[in-house]
């Protein structure tokens, strides 16, 4: 056996030493998640602060390895936790470590998922693990198709590029034309990266159509269907419905059943945002939040939201549009797609990007790992703990108000500053627009976060004129009650102060 090239063998003796270095202070720093009451979520600092502990400068000459381990340890100790039980600020939350080990492989192996002849195994684990989730959502496996995006907004502009391909095919070449008029809807809670994707498609912002949804996140499919009549009837081409399942803020689902058959009569294209929510197929137990889901022509998905896989495992599955995804991205680089047995693993061929990652190492590392038992065991654990923080925000009426009840994992409420409680006593009704709310919620933020204690978001919902108040997020399987129990705990005795 030949004796291995000296810089390979440099490369792999760095390696040691980088793991000798820094898997133990991994291992401490995720140790340290644990320990609640001990580990801030977040030591808070502000950028110039930032930049006079770190020189974030990249230098002219390399550093030396001990150098590069301590901006390692100070990198470690400003960044948000966000493994920490206590971090209920996002959508996502941690990564597992099968995940984690699954984005190290990808950049050892450092391929590109655009062809089959530099990712055979990469094009074919993708392949597999699109079909797989296509058979949860009641896709035809056979006939589905997909792509896997750098996230959920990618997700959703490619739902709307396929659709643009259906209902204006000349567009990919020629543009729109005057006569065209594309309308695209949604609900008015909907992610704003529908608007984010007709002003890339060309037809502007003023091209998403806002329909009126309730308190909780529904869309009013009345309100939808009249939408529709309103504008055929001025001459525009509705051709896109976004709906979604699990909005960002209140976590409502969209009646996909109802809206799947307003498509159907008007022959509009219907997307499912389930960047959220859409991780609810791996539950038996809540699999029917999105009832209907099967009618869907395209659907967003976030495996990194709610089942532990780092950022990004983002998906856009295609129900039985066998060609269209190809056709509506493809563009002839002769260069690189060539005519082989294997050409219908070039994935490159179907996605807007060239570059593409291994994403699907770490899904399917995930997957295999858990198992779809195992991935909805989680959903599961996150509602058992969303009715659990329900309880304790209506069992507390005099200091917290629910803004509704949560069809999913996130629960949103206000916490009562001291001097409404006071009008309350005093007999004065409880007043839900009151910007008192909003500026006692954002000033709590503040100081928690300063404390870092814990780091729970805050929003608005403008759409009902209601000020800013508290989504709290719970995704994190290491989470206890007694984790969502200091949460309040923590508000209350923030709020005293402000």
């Amino acid at each position: 056996m030949s004796a291995p090239r000296s810089h390979l063998q440099d490369q792999c003796d760095e390696l040691d030493q980088l793991f000798a270095a820094v898997l133990p202070l991994v291992k401490q720093y995720q140790l340290e998640n644990g320990q609640v009451d001990e580990t801030k979520v977040v030591d808070f600092a502000t950028p110039s602060e930032l930049a006079e502990v770190m020189d974030f400068t990249p230098p002219e000459q390399g550093k030396e390895m001990a150098e590069l381990v301590e901006c390692i340890k100070t990198t470690m100790k400003y960044s948000v936790r966000t493994g920490h039980p206590r971090f209920f600020d996002k959508l996502y939350a941690g990564s597992d470590s099968i995940g984690q080990l699954g984005e190290f492989l990808t950049a050892v192996f450092n391929t590109n998922v655009h062809t089959y002849a530099v990712s055979p195994v990469f094009a074919v684990m993708e392949t597999a693990v699109i079909k797989r989730v296509a058979a949860l959502l009641g896709f035809n496996p056979d006939t589905a198709e997909g792509s896997l995006v750098p996230g959920g907004t990618y997700a959703n502009l490619t739902g709307m590029i396929i659709a643009r391909h259906k209902y204006f095919p000349h567009v990919r070449m020629e543009g729109f034309r005057a006569e065209d008029k594309p309308i695209a809807l949604c609900s008015a809670q909907a992610h704003y990266s529908v608007r984010r994707a007709t002003m890339m498609l060309g037809f502007g912002m003023n091209g998403t159509v806002s329909v009126p949804a309730a308190r909780n996140g529904c869309m009013d499919t009345i309100a939808l269907e009249d939408t529709i009549k309103s504008l055929i009837a001025e001459g525009k081409k509705p051709f896109f419905v976004n709906a979604t399942a699990g909005t960002t803020v209140m976590g409502g689902f969209d009646n996909l059943v109802e809206i799947s058959r307003i498509c159907k009569q008007y022959d509009l294209w219907l997307h499912v945002d389930g960047a959220w929510g859409g991780t609810a197929i791996f539950s038996d137990k809540y699999r029917h939040l999105v009832e209907g889901i099967d009618k869907a022509d395209s659907f967003t998905w976030d495996a990194h939201k709610g089942l532990g896989m780092p950022i990004f495992a983002a998906a856009t599955i295609v129900n039985n549009h066998v060609g269209l995804l190809q056709a509506s991205n493809n563009s002839a680089a002769e260069y690189l797609f060539h005519t082989h047995d294997e050409a219908s693993y070039d994935l490159g061929d179907y996605s807007l990007q060239c570059g593409r990652r291994a994403d699907g190492l770490k899904i399917w590392l995930s997957w295999a790992r858990h198992g779809t038992s195992g991935l909805g065991a989680r959903i599961d654990h996150a509602m058992e703990l969303t009715q659990r923080a329900v309880a304790i925000v209506k069992s507390k009426p005099d200091v917290f108000v629910l803004v509704a009840d949560p069809m999913y994992a996130a629960t949103c409420f206000w916490y009562i500053p001291k001097d409404m409680r006071k009008e309350l006593v005093e007999g004065a009704a409880f007043d839900e627009t009151d910007l008192r709310l909003g500026k006692a919620t954002q000033a709590i933020y503040s100081l928690m976060q300063k404390k870092g204690s814990m780091l729970v978001n805050y929003n608005p919902l403008l759409d009902h004129k209601l000020p800013h108040f508290f989504r709290l997020v719970l995704i994190q399987p290491q989470v206890s009650v007694a984790d969502i129990e200091f949460v309040f705990q923590e508000i209350e005795s923030l709020g005293d102060t402000v």
